[in-house]
């Protein structure tokens, strides 16, 4: 599902190629230098933000499968948006996510849910201790649009034919960490830049939906 808000095309929003470990510093920074208040404009990269969440965020909610008394693991939560809303219905939420400032604010907000454990890992990293089979339903939000094709899926290897792809597949990650009859939701911005906000640069992956739909 991509974003229905448009805006001018960024020309840095196809970074140059770059191993896995840049590609990940190069993304933390630019989440560190654009998310200094923590608000959601800051998260949506849009001055309308509060106009746009009262709209999207029923829509994307209805699209889920039931969840109730569930186990929802949340990837990318950020500072929340979606976290409080998943902890009223689910059994238990992992909310996820690698900027730290922005998970303990999600834990500032939504640390009353009792069924939330709040992580700050990067979902690429080989260490990231989530048990195979445990997971009813996978949840995210733009979050595939901030990995490279490799980090994203390695079936892009085809398409792509580039040294600097080089990390595990997280889709066979999230596909091991899901129980048998489980969901995996995503929505990403697909072609060019959602948001209005200025960017001194975007390493953003703007991909055409057919990228996700052969993942």
């Amino acid at each position: 599902m991509s974003s229905t808000h448009s805006a001018t095309e960024d020309p840095f929003s196809t970074p140059p190629p770059a191993s896995r470990v840049e590609e990940r510093d190069i993304q933390k920074k630019y989440w560190m230098d654009n998310i200094s208040d923590l608000s959601d404009n800051a998260m949506m990269r849009d001055s309308k933000a509060s106009e746009l969440d009262k709209e999207e965020r029923p829509e994307i909610l209805s699209l889920l499968p039931p969840y109730e008394g569930k186990t929802v693991l949340e990837l990318g939560a950020g500072i929340g948006r979606f976290t409080g809303e998943l902890a009223q219905k689910a059994g238990q939420v992992v909310a996820l996510d690698f900027i730290e400032s922005a998970i303990k604010k999600n834990e500032n907000i939504n640390g009353h849910y009792k069924n939330v454990k709040f992580m700050c890992a990067d979902v690429t990293s080989p260490d990231l201790n989530i048990s195979e089979g445990s997971v009813d339903l996978i949840f995210s939000n733009w979050l595939l649009m901030y990995l490279s094709d490799k980090e994203v899926s390695s079936c892009s290897l085809k398409l792509v034919q580039s040294l600097w792809l080089q990390v595990e597949n997280l889709v066979e990650m999230m596909v091991k960490w899901l129980k048998v009859d489980g969901f995996i939701f995503f929505r990403e911005s697909c072609f060019h830049q959602s948001g209005d906000s200025k960017r001194k640069y975007n390493p953003t992956h703007y991909r055409e939906p057919g990228f996700y739909t052969r993942v």
